[in-house]
């Protein structure tokens, strides 16, 4: 199972649109790709960068494959979206994670 996790730092004045775009297009885009599932939200409890919030937005993956297929694409024209919308307002990175067994 991989795990793909975007970071968002997004300045205070955008905070409410952003969250809204979020849950409105791009995780319904990132499940309805049929490559991710299992879709979080969650606000980050340190502060990245003074009058910033901080967000994770991360998705389950069967391969490797499919997380960078989706990454490269569809998620790549949304963050091309999301930077025309918010400029430098709202920045952002990726990581691919592998979840680990439990056991050791």
């Amino acid at each position: 199972m991989l795990i793909l996790n975007t970071s968002f730092h997004v300045h205070l004045n955008f905070d409410s649109e952003f969250k809204e775009w979020v849950r409105r297009t791009y995780i319904p885009s990132a499940v309805r790709s049929g490559l991710l599932t299992s879709p979080r939200f969650a606000a980050l409890l340190i502060e990245v960068q003074e009058e910033c919030v901080s967000y994770a937005v991360s998705f389950e993956a069967e391969t490797a494959e499919n997380a960078v297929e989706w990454h490269d694409n569809e998620g790549a024209e949304l963050r091309a979206e999301l930077h025309k919308r918010f400029g430098e307002g709202v920045v952002f990175f990726t990581t691919y994670m592998e979840e680990l067994p439990l056991d050791c």
